[in-house]
């Protein structure tokens, strides 16, 4: 096994020699971000765009949707699990992608029923696996006080390639078809797998050489799987997943929301609105991204973390007080600063409390089912207090429960560097 390969010093628990990687490997992983980002924003809108040109109901619509949402929650800790075990890392994020491009082109190519929920399923379960992969070889790349630096680089290349892949999408499914725009996820999938290709396995071989995480060094001198279970009782993880939970319960319905006020006030000109403010935000959260992670550094990870909660409960209140078309372009740009800060957050802090004990993937996977379920009772939730007692209530109630995200984060999560 390549990883077995490792130095004495990591072998016996001291510090690894510093020991670099290629920046051909950098490189190819931040253009996995980038291609992998891509690939992904052709599922949710551009799916349902294409199903109800093919006819499909309201309902279906949803209940494709919902399958991959169901899948993808039922396969977080399975998917963390597996990656903790493999030793092939690069392998089964390949895995992960090809599944995922391979549905994205027959999702562009047949719409039967049975076809599109089983495709929507695979694509769920292999997200699963692929988040937590991309990670995983992340960590194998880095020193740990280079790691929140280089999760910025992530967050900034994958909100880059959600940006540009919605413009190019939109472009391409506006002056031709819906199909062709599902096609081209799937050539960005392939070209994700060439950018994976690019990261050396030499360079993950030497993992245990770079970082002295025990996620690494443990797999590396053999695995020792007898203590998974203490990670389901660690509690600073609970906490955490505690928190990532409520804040997604009350920034999921969010965006919903808004974009069905915007589309009832302006008709088709709406679809431009809720375009321009998903590309707005994105934009803003890569350049935002590299800076939280050296705030990471410099001020501690809390302080980034609360900035990210915090960012909600403004965001959910301004819509709360005035919900103007033309406003929600201002308003998404809070949404910026919560993709920046969680998408460095939430590795950085889970690889900060399993340093010690290992099993970063598996962590991983816990985390990413908090926050899953989390948003799929957001938008339910949402839709239905919008309904019945309306759309300001609705914000009121999202806000409050971001509120209630700061106060379990300022009292209840520890500072991760220290912990």
């Amino acid at each position: 096994m390549r990883l077995a390969a490792v130095s004495q010093s990591a072998e016996i628990g001291q510090s690894p020699a510093k020991c670099l990687p290629e920046r051909s490997s950098l490189a190819g992983l931040s253009w996995l971000n980038f291609l992998v980002a891509m690939m992904q924003t052709g599922f949710g809108t551009f799916i349902a765009v294409n199903l109800t040109a093919a006819h499909w109901s309201r309902t279906d619509v949803g209940l494709a949707l919902s399958v991959a949402s169901v899948a993808g929650i039922v396969a977080q800790v399975p998917g963390g699990m597996l990656v903790d075990i493999t030793l092939r890392k690069r392998r089964a994020a390949g895995a992960a992608i090809l599944i995922i491009a391979l549905a994205a082109v027959v999702l562009a190519l047949w719409q039967e029923h049975a076809v599109v929920y089983t495709a929507m399923a695979l694509q769920g379960s292999a997200s699963a696996v692929l988040t937590p992969a991309i990670a995983a070889i992340s960590l194998a790349l880095v020193a740990k006080t280079e790691l929140a630096q280089r999760l910025g680089l992530n967050t900034r290349y994958a909100a880059l390639g959600t940006a540009l892949a919605a413009g190019a999408m939109g472009v391409v499914g506006t002056f031709t078809s819906s199909h062709l725009a599902l096609m081209l996820a799937g050539i960005f999938g392939f070209g994700a797998i060439f950018a994976l290709h690019r990261i050396r396995g030499e360079d993950l071989a030497r993992a245990a050489q770079i970082t002295d995480h025990a996620a690494v060094i443990t797999l590396a001198a053999g695995g020792q799987w007898s203590t998974r279970g203490t990670i389901a009782r660690n509690r600073d993880l609970l906490y955490f997943a505690g928190c990532i939970a409520l804040f997604q319960l009350g920034n999921a319905g969010v965006l919903p929301l808004a974009v069905g006020s915007v589309l009832q006030r302006e008709g088709r000109r709406g679809d431009l609105v809720v375009a321009v403010a998903v590309i707005v935000s994105q934009v803003l959260a890569a350049i935002l991204s590299s800076p939280m992670g050296k705030m990471a550094e410099q001020w501690g990870r809390k302080p980034v973390l609360l900035l990210g909660l915090g960012a909600l409960v403004v965001k959910a209140g301004l819509f709360a007080f005035d919900g103007s078309s033309l406003l929600v372009v201002i308003y998404q740009s809070f949404d910026a600063i919560s993709a920046a800060s969680f998408g460095v957050m939430l590795p950085l802090m889970v690889a900060d409390i399993t340093h010690k004990g290992g099993h970063f993937n598996l962590a991983m996977g816990l985390v990413g089912l908090a926050s899953s379920l989390g948003a799929a009772m957001s938008t339910v939730m949402a839709g239905a207090v919008a309904d019945r007692f309306g759309v300001t209530l609705a914000y009121g109630l999202l806000a409050a429960i971001g509120a209630a995200s700061v106060l379990l984060a300022r009292w209840k999560v520890c500072e991760t560097g220290r912990c």
